[in-house]
């Protein structure tokens, strides 16, 4: 499997989980770009809220209430596999 379906999968089981919407963004210079097809979950129009952000991407979600150690389990997961796709 790819890592970019792998990401995928991740994003949606979390997306499911938590009942949010996931995205990520990657940086450059000052701006951000929404990294096509990486992201998951419905639109629920409320201000998105950076669940992550370092020197070159950006994770924002939507409607994300209440985290556990699972959550950031997957959130790393996904930050290994977009530095390393």
């Amino acid at each position: 499997m790819s890592d970019f379906k792998k990401i995928k999968e991740i994003l949606e089981k979390i997306a499911r989980k938590y009942n949010c919407k996931i995205w990520i963004c990657e940086k450059i210079g000052k701006r951000i770009s929404f990294i096509e097809g990486l992201k998951a979950g419905k639109e629920f129009f409320m201000p998105p809220q950076i669940v992550y952000e370092d020197n070159e991407i950006i994770i924002f979600t939507e409607n994300l209430t209440e985290t556990n150690d699972e959550f950031h389990t997957l959130l790393k997961e996904v930050i290994y596999l977009v530095h390393n796709r």
